[in-house]
């Protein structure tokens, strides 16, 4: 049950919520300032979540000592 509530909850936030503002931008039913403002976290929360994994991975191999000269 744990895993079909996890699956339901990870649906929601990668496939019904931005469907939703996209069909609320679409319809013209969310203002421009709010539109402006989703479109400024969507970038955001892009370039962190991609900066900061590379930063973990790196991190990871630095701790692995993946690359050490052996």
């Amino acid at each position: 049950m744990k895993n079909f509530i996890n699956l339901l909850i990870v649906l929601t936030i990668t496939v019904i919520i931005p469907l939703a503002v996209l069909l609320g931008i679409w319809a013209g039913i969310l203002p421009q300032s709010l539109q402006v403002g989703i479109a400024q976290f969507a970038v955001i929360a892009a370039i962190v979540i991609i900066v900061g994994g590379n930063l973990f991975l790196m991190y990871g191999d630095i701790k692995t000592g993946r690359y050490k000269k052996h």
